[in-house]
């Protein structure tokens, strides 16, 4: 299963100091007629987070509560209104993201297969400093062998992409 690298697209003045943090990961917006990518991609964040970053993870129910309540659609340009949504929450870091651009793997037409693609953006605040940090990458797979391979699914391409996006956002 081999991917190309993300490509670098960061603005991030400071670590976010995510090891040992309070994190709450708002929702995430999903690729055009990809409904469920950015459900997935907030899913695979959450737990890399735990995993990687021993975050104490704060209750995706209570962040979706919070959600609904404030109607928050969380932005870059609304530092006053991610900083009250981190108060509220008990967060000391904010995430979300985006998934701008998902390409399924397709070998159905005439014309060669297209390999699959994925583009992510995630945001992160840390309360009580200015600015909010911002990573995109790009990944895609390679097409597989048309006997024995399988294509790689959105989550597999994404998971490994978030993990760097982590990493860079740290």
């Amino acid at each position: 299963m081999s991917t190309q690298p993300a490509v670098p697209s960061d603005r991030v003045s400071e670590s976010l100091g995510l090891s040992g943090a309070k994190v709450a990961v708002l929702p995430f917006s999903s690729a055009p007629e990809h409904a469920d990518t950015g459900q997935s991609a907030r899913e695979i964040s959450m737990g890399l987070l735990v995993k990687s970053y021993r975050v104490s993870l704060i209750s995706p129910s209570k962040v979706e509560a919070y959600g609904r309540h404030e109607s928050i659609r969380p932005t870059e340009h609304d530092q006053k209104r991610l900083e009250a949504a981190a108060k509220a929450l008990g967060a000391d870091v904010l995430i979300w993201g985006s998934v701008n651009k998902f390409t399924a793997y397709r070998s159905d037409r005439p014309s060669p297969a297209t390999p699959p693609y994925v583009e992510i953006t995630l945001y992160g605040v840390r309360s009580g400093r200015p600015g909010v940090a911002r990573v995109t990458g790009q990944k895609q797979g390679e097409i597989p062998d048309p006997v024995w391979g399988r294509p790689l699914t959105f989550e597999a391409l994404a998971q490994s992409l978030i993990a760097e996006l982590l990493v860079r956002m740290r």
